[in-house]
């Protein structure tokens, strides 16, 4: 699996907001500056999590985006197939129908196998667990 740049800045967002949880809205051009991101590229990532319920977003002057669960219940999943959709390393994997031989494919078991690794990692890792070991300063280990 590679991650779009869309993604990565998009969990950089989703950190930053998560930064200020139940403190205080975080402004998008705060965001943009703190993570040295392209404020309107920003913009379109906002919207994309603002529609799958990861943020929210609130008007005005003291507005600013929001998550909406809190960091605890948000995996790096989540945010993943927010903005990037499916994992499968194979489309025949969501979608069957495009093959003829998904039934007698002998790598098709081993796409399936991708898939659940990546997506075992990816759901037990939550963003409060980055903002934890950002302050601690211990790099995170996974096994698969």
């Amino acid at each position: 699996m590679k991650l779009s740049s869309k993604c990565r800045y998009g969990i950089r967002a989703v950190i930053e907001i998560a930064r200020n949880y139940q403190q205080r809205p975080t402004k998008r051009k705060e965001i943009a500056a703190s993570q040295n991101l392209d404020d309107s590229y920003l913009e379109n990532i906002l919207i994309d999590l603002k529609n799958k319920n990861i943020v929210g977003a609130l008007r005005g002057a003291k507005g600013g985006f929001v998550l909406k669960r809190a960091p605890e219940d948000i995996t790096l999943l989540n945010v993943i197939e927010s903005l990037q959709g499916d994992l499968s390393p194979a489309e025949c994997l969501s979608t069957p129908d495009v093959c003829d031989r998904v039934d007698n494919c002998v790598t098709r078991p081993v796409w399936q196998k991708m898939k659940n690794a990546q997506e075992d990692v990816l759901k037990n890792v939550t963003i409060k667990d980055l903002l934890e070991k950002e302050t601690d300063g211990i790099p995170l280990s996974f096994d698969i």
